[in-house]
């Protein structure tokens, strides 16, 4: 049975979501399309502190969301691909017990880039995968970051209450 205060608490940390990726992006991009991924923070610790399922609720309603309010059709797909590569290899990743919370963070950034450029190669074309180095280093850079983030949010569980 879904209980009110896990709906609450999952509506609560996609509102967190929505309005990181919207400050986000009201700032440029550090390189073209590479961003921090602040939202992605947000997901992580509902990976660590709620649920598998809650995180990919999080995940998938934060894109849907930010396309709606201030995004467009091929940001939606771009975010839409990494959003689902992400959350699969964190999911994957937290569970095999072998990294890090910021382990599991930079895979999951690693893998949004590498899902995004497979979206744009599609897209585009072969041209894009020049770009696979900068995508790569900037996965794991911005990936430590929020790890380290959502590492310091997760030891303050008590602000998420526990399942």
């Amino acid at each position: 049975m879904i209980k009110t205060k896990d709906i609450t608490r999952t509506a609560a940390l996609t509102a967190v979501a929505v309005l990181l990726g919207y400050v986000e992006s009201l700032f440029p991009p550090i390189a073209a399309g590479v961003k921090l991924g602040l939202a992605n923070t947000v997901v992580l610790t509902s990976l660590y502190t709620q649920s598998v399922g809650k995180a990919w609720v999080i995940a998938i309603l934060k894109v849907l969301l930010c396309m709606m309010l201030f995004g467009n059709a091929s940001a939606f797909l771009y975010s839409l691909s990494g959003a689902i590569m992400s959350v699969f290899v964190m999911s994957i990743a937290k569970k095999t017990r072998q990294f890090s919370i910021v382990g599991v963070s930079s895979l999951g950034g690693v893998f949004h880039n590498m899902a995004q450029l497979l979206c744009a190669y599609f897209i585009i074309g072969k041209g894009v995968l020049f770009y696979m180095p900068v995508l790569l280093l900037s996965g794991i850079v911005c990936g430590i970051l929020t790890g380290i983030a959502a590492h310091i949010i997760v030891k303050r569980r008590d602000l998420f209450g526990k399942e």
